[in-house]
């Protein structure tokens, strides 16, 4: 067995921000610190890591183990804090930079500009699950 159950989804987690890289592209807003710096865009790539880290686990360990019910309890957190919980902060975001700019000109120095798309749409987080389980099942079609 070794690292393989780790290696997986890394390797998902990977070629998902590369994917999401490549989408950027094609819309004309390629940025490489989107990579590290920043949220959203199509797919998910941490619903897709966490998709992989729990099929891996039913794969590996049943379908029916512990273990992969524990993997499904935490990718569900992970996919509604994507698609609830960061949205909730773009809205914040918009609100404190609305405010910012009622500020004089003279105030507004030294301000952060707040981050308005933080939250991934529900289709990104579906498309990053199906990018997590189809990768997966190939990776460990072709590790075995």
């Amino acid at each position: 067995m070794g690292y393989t159950p780790l290696i997986i989804p890394l390797v998902v987690a990977v070629l998902a921000q590369i994917v999401k890289l490549s989408v950027d592209k094609i819309k004309g807003n390629l940025n490489l610190k989107n990579i590290w710096l920043s949220y959203g865009g199509m797919p998910s790539a941490h619903t897709a890591f966490a998709v992989s880290a729990a099929t891996v686990a039913g794969l590996w360990e049943g379908w029916d183990s512990p273990l992969f019910a524990a993997c499904v309890v935490f990718t569900l957190i992970i996919m509604r804090d994507a698609v609830t919980f960061r949205n909730y902060m773009g809205q914040q975001g918009r609100l404190f930079n609305a405010l910012v700019e009622k500020l004089p000109p003279a105030q507004r120095p030294g301000l952060p500009r707040f981050m308005e798309r933080v939250g991934h749409t529900v289709g990104e987080v579906a498309t990053g699950a199906a990018f997590g389980v189809a990768l997966t099942l190939l990776l460990d079609w072709l590790w075995r």
